[in-house]
């Protein structure tokens, strides 16, 4: 039986980025053991995954753990140097990644980087090529047990056709920020009077708090800071849309395959933008960004303290996007 480990990525939304890659593995080796190696952040999103057979936290001792497992087949999903370090220190036979960081000379099987050009799904699966595994396509997934999915089903059970509002993210350039949010959330509900559902972590309590303290009843309810991730993850799913900036409620409800409308600030959707039909992509910087700072921002060094982009991004631009979704319910 073949032995496979992938290593995987850091936090929740690069985590799901790597789902399809896992699938078309498992699919194309379908009699074997795959091993995940990843961050304690997104280790949440890939419990239940039926393609998985044991999911280890990346540790100081877990090197020595590889080692010791004798994998035929090591695949770094992440693009940092550390992923294909620990597969070639184990000697894994074949290993395979993207040749980023000068860490090509590791891999016997590597792939061009191509960075900014294409989304980080396409990248991580374009490590199937050298492999000559074949794609199964590039939709993310989260799987919940039958338990997970019936508090999903309870919770949001009053909340037909509920939107979803998550105002959080890593950084202060990805966030939209609260005084323009309310305004776009009262305009939208003057027309469609669908249940309003605030969500995010503890450091999102403040944006929390502005939003209800401007839009009052209109708020429905607030799970900010009230759910673990496994629960966030079946309150998205059965959700009708979520509107957010470039973070994990985002992927989430992307691979949840409800509506997900992002907005984004110091971030290409071209990168991590959601996809498919029921996903819109939002760039600011796009219009209010100059060719100068834009590069700056994303291809030397992410994080604008100013995101004069998001400022001058008006609820009015966006207020067209939360329509069109919701216009045939």
């Amino acid at each position: 039986m073949t032995k496979i480990l992938i290593i995987g990525m850091n936090y929740i939304g690069d985590t799901i980025f790597i789902t399809p890659l896992i699938r078309a593995v498992k699919k194309h080796y379908n009699d074997s053991i795959i091993d995940i190696v990843n961050g304690a952040r997104g280790i949440d999103i890939l419990k239940e995954n039926p393609y998985i057979d044991n999911i280890i936290i990346r540790d100081d001792k877990v090197s020595e753990y590889i080692k010791a497992q004798n994998y035929d087949i090591g695949i770094t999903a992440t693009t940092a140097f550390y992923g294909a370090s620990l597969l070639y220190k184990a000697k894994i036979p074949i290993r395979a990644g993207v040749n980023s960081e000068c860490r090509g000379f590791l891999l016997n099987k590597n792939t061009s980087w191509k960075k900014h050009k294409r989304h980080i799904v396409d990248t991580i699966l374009s490590i199937l090529k050298p492999m000559n595994i074949e794609s199964d396509g590039i939709k993310t997934e989260i799987f919940l047990s039958e338990k997970e999915n019936e508090f999903g089903i309870n919770k949001m059970k009053n909340y037909k056709k509920a939107l979803l509002v998550h105002g959080g993210a890593t950084r202060i350039s990805k966030r939209y920020d609260a005084d323009n949010f309310s305004k776009l959330i009262k305009m939208f509900y003057d027309k469609y009077k669908v249940p309003i559902i605030l969500i995010g972590s503890k450091d999102d309590i403040f944006f929390a708090d502005k939003m209800k303290k401007s839009l009052g009843s209109i708020i429905a309810d607030d799970f900010t800071n009230k759910l673990s991730i496994r629960e966030l993850i079946s309150v998205i799913k059965h959700s009708y849309a979520l509107i957010g900036g470039d973070s994990a409620p985002l992927h989430i409800a992307n691979a949840c395959n409800i509506y997900s409308i992002g907005i984004f600030g110091d971030t290409l959707p071209l990168i991590y933008g959601a996809r498919g039909d029921k996903a819109i992509n939002i760039e600011a910087r796009k219009k209010y960004c100059t060719a100068l700072k834009s590069f700056h921002c994303e291809y030397m060094k992410r994080g604008c303290k100013t995101i004069d982009c998001l400022k001058k991004l008006t609820p009015e631009e966006i207020l067209p996007s939360l329509f069109s979704i919701y216009q045939n319910i």
